[in-house]
């Protein structure tokens, strides 16, 4: 890297990329007065500009305090004038965002972990600015398979130019500016497109400024050191959980695409950190609820406008989470006095098993008709996902059995506890209609992490 000068010649580029974002914003309202194009347009160019300015930061910048300092007032004006409807190329769009807040939060957190590996900088930076922009803008003027996420309208043609832009944007570099072998830049470039185009087609508010270059560095660090065959094997692995999920959603007309791509993520993640067994569990979960809600719930020919990816969210954030911290207990974070492989492997299973039951017990026509807790039903599902859930993940894992049932049980038993109280004490408040889905799931999350909070420490002893 090259030397970056005294700290008056740093404040002095400082203020030139400062200049240089002033001038975008003029230019962009300056075209919105002069001939009103699409929002989305205007908002681009600000997108893409000031994504091309930031690109250069590790080539231009020594500390961190300085992007800090250049990215703290845009932040500021961003939102200032969103509160005060100003600046309406930027915040014109009719759809909720929060992707301009975002926008500089991304920016400094990556100069934060990668300007130290500036190729993987501009990777992660450009992933973002070039596949979104040429996605946002093909997608719109030339998309006609659309599909819906949370209200916001998404296109297959958009969804294919991001996966196509993003895979050169990954593969190229890797193998101009560094020594990454040809094929295993091929492979990264591609396993990155892949989950970055499920990302990217799940954000909802913006959210996929802060996602895509946070998730494409994290990938980065993690597959560049690997040797192609065992690329290849996630890339055959992520495309067989993607086949199956989708295949499910289509056959079964249960999920919708944003629900189905973000399942793949989950389970595919599920995978990648902790390994085959781990995506037993969330596997048969899928499978079982979708069997169950066939049969009791005679869905219609479309999938359920609830089945989208703020209902996966919900429903997968504490197994997730729980994976992610198995993951970082073995390779990072190891632990005096906790074994090493899988040890919240049971604690997973009972928080997989006690969402597949909280989720069957409100799906349950009996219970949908009125608001007061059955408790016949709550056991009963509590009960048969357990049976469903553990014993085949505990047969496809190495852990002790004995140790890992106890804990699953656990907590299935605890977040049924939990969430009965918690029914309780929303049964007293009035909920409205149009957001009581929303908060059940909210209630069973809550329970769930609970039940998962109270179990580890017997588990970490």
């Amino acid at each position: 890297m090259p030397p970056f000068g005294t700290l008056a010649g740093e404040l002095a580029r400082a203020a030139l990329c400062g200049a240089g974002f002033l001038l975008l914003f003029a230019l962009a309202e300056g075209w919105r007065a002069a001939s009103n194009p699409p929002a989305e347009w205007t908002r681009k160019l600000v997108h893409f500009g000031g994504g091309l300015i930031a690109a250069t930061f590790p080539w231009l910048f020594a500390s961190h305090w300085t992007v800090l300092m250049l990215g703290a007032p845009f932040f500021v004006v961003l939102w200032g004038t969103r509160r005060l409807g100003l600046l309406r190329s930027v915040h014109g769009v009719a759809r909720k965002s929060e992707g301009g807040l975002y926008y500089p939060v991304a920016i400094y957190l990556l100069f934060v972990l990668a300007s130290a590996k500036p190729v993987f900088y501009l990777i992660s930076i450009l992933a973002l600015v070039i596949s979104d922009t040429v996605a946002a803008v093909l997608g719109s003027s030339y998309g006609r398979m659309g599909y819906t996420v949370e209200g916001d309208r998404r296109t297959v043609e958009g969804s294919a130019v991001f996966f196509f832009s993003t895979f050169l944007i990954g593969h190229l570099p890797l193998l101009l500016l560094t020594t990454t072998p040809p094929l295993v830049s091929v492979l990264v470039g591609l396993q990155i497109a892949m989950l970055m185009t499920l990302f990217e087609g799940i954000s909802i508010r913006g959210n996929d400024n802060l996602i895509v270059p946070l998730m494409t560095y994290f990938l980065l660090l993690k597959l560049t050191p690997h040797e192609p065959a065992f690329l290849a094997y996630q890339i055959v692995a992520q495309l067989g959980v993607m086949v199956i999920i989708a295949l499910m959603a289509w056959r079964f007309a249960f999920l919708t695409a944003s629900g189905a791509m973000a399942f793949m993520l989950v389970i595919y993640g599920a995978y990648s950190l902790g390994g085959e067994e781990w995506t037993v569990a969330p596997g048969m979960a899928l499978l079982a609820y979708t069997a169950y809600y066939r049969m009791r719930c005679k869905p219609g020919a479309a999938a359920d406008a609830r089945h989208q990816v703020v209902a996966a969210f919900y429903v997968a954030i504490v197994p997730t989470l729980l994976f992610v911290a198995n993951n970082l207990v073995e390779t990072m974070m190891q632990l005096p006095g906790v074994r090493t492989v899988d040890p919240f492997y049971g604690v997973y299973l009972g928080a997989v098993a006690s969402q597949l039951a909280l989720v069957v017990y409100y799906t349950d026509p009996a219970v949908k008709r009125g608001r007061r807790w059955s408790v016949g039903v709550a056991v009963l599902a509590s009960a048969a996902s357990f049976l469903l859930v553990v014993p085949l993940g505990m047969l496809v894992s190495a852990v002790d059995r004995t140790e890992a049932t106890i804990a699953a049980g656990a907590v299935v038993a605890a977040a049924l506890l939990v969430h009965a109280i918690v029914h309780a004490i929303v049964a007293r408040v009035e909920v409205r209609t149009r957001s009581r889905a929303t908060w059940i799931l909210r209630a069973q999350t809550i329970s769930v992490a609970t039940a998962a909070a109270l179990v580890l420490p017997w588990i970490l002893r």
